[in-house]
């Protein structure tokens, strides 16, 4: 394969960029604006340059290190990028689906310059197509996954009033080893007891509680993908275990993304339909008005 100048680089690694956000948004029931979702794009695009500028050094540490530390630093910068950009948003950050896709969009700018790099890195070996094409989907598609997973908390701390109720709101990194002490007590404890079972809590969490919360399982979904792609069991390579994982993962955010549509149609629906009869019984007032006798 022939060299390619960056200006190339550039120019394939953005389509599929594109692909996914075209799928993510028609599954979205309210997308934001464009001129929100391209300022959160370069967000993202920010938050990846100082990773890259760490990757000229020679860390001379054991694999496992490696991938725990960069699975922190990479979620961290995201989780940084996401909090500035709703707070610059924040007018337009009111619904539980709005933290997925501000998520969204930052992990596709941090994975777009992650991808220019590592075609960089393959230009001109046979592989190229191959890192090419598993980079643009699967890489790509955990970012996503990664950081939508911290945005869904995010969202939630803010949104769910019946897990963080309005008295325990608070900054995102406010009393932060307070709460960091909570959710290492009681790792995950908002996770398995009130989000995947949908249940309410008795006494409400605080909003910096379930965003450190979302931001550890960020991470320690980051790691597990880090070790099944550089790690070997007997031999084994673990990288096909990537794929199921993945496609489970997006098959229950889309799942979920659809009972928000169905339900938004359906509030839709009874409003116009609410609507429509109070026109109705209106302009029958009005009819029987007229005809009414006058004195």
């Amino acid at each position: 394969m022939a060299d390619h100048s960056l200006t190339s680089l550039v120019l394939i690694a953005f389509p599929p960029v594109v692909l996914w956000v075209i799928f993510w948004r028609r599954r979205l029931a309210e997308p934001e604006p464009t001129h929100v979702l391209v300022q959160l794009f370069f967000f993202g695009i920010a938050a990846a340059l100082p990773l890259f500028a760490l990757r000229g050094f020679n860390f001379n540490f054991p694999p496992l290190v490696l991938i725990l530390v960069f699975a922190l630093l990479e979620e961290s910068l995201k989780a940084l990028a996401l909090i500035l950009g709703t707070e610059l948003n924040r007018a337009h950050f009111d619904k539980w689906e709005d933290g997925f896709e501000f998520a969204l969009i930052i992990a596709l700018g941090f994975a777009f310059v992650e991808n220019i790099f590592y075609f960089w890195q393959t230009t001109g070996a046979p592989s190229f197509w191959a890192v090419y094409i598993f980079r643009s989907l699967g890489t790509v598609l955990a970012h996503t996954i990664f950081t939508g997973t911290f945005g869904y908390f995010y969202a939630t701390a803010y949104v769910a009033k019946k897990i963080v109720p309005l008295k325990k709101h608070e900054k995102p990194l406010a009393n932060f080893f307070s709460n960091f002490g909570k959710v290492l007590r009681r790792p995950l404890h908002i996770t398995i007891f009130h989000l995947l079972p949908r249940r309410d809590s008795a006494h409400g969490h605080t909003s910096g509680e379930v965003v450190l919360e979302g931001f550890l399982l960020a991470v320690i979904l980051h790691a597990i993908f880090n070790a099944l792609l550089f790690c070997k069991i007997l031999n084994q390579n673990l990288t096909p275990l990537v794929v199921p994982i993945l496609l489970g993962a997006a098959w229950w955010y889309a799942t979920r993304f659809r009972r928000i549509r169905k339900s938004a149609q359906k509030s839709s629906r009874a409003k116009l339909s609410g609507r429509a009869s109070d026109s109705r019984l209106g302009r029958r007032r009005r009819t029987a008005d007229r005809r009414a006798p006058r004195p």
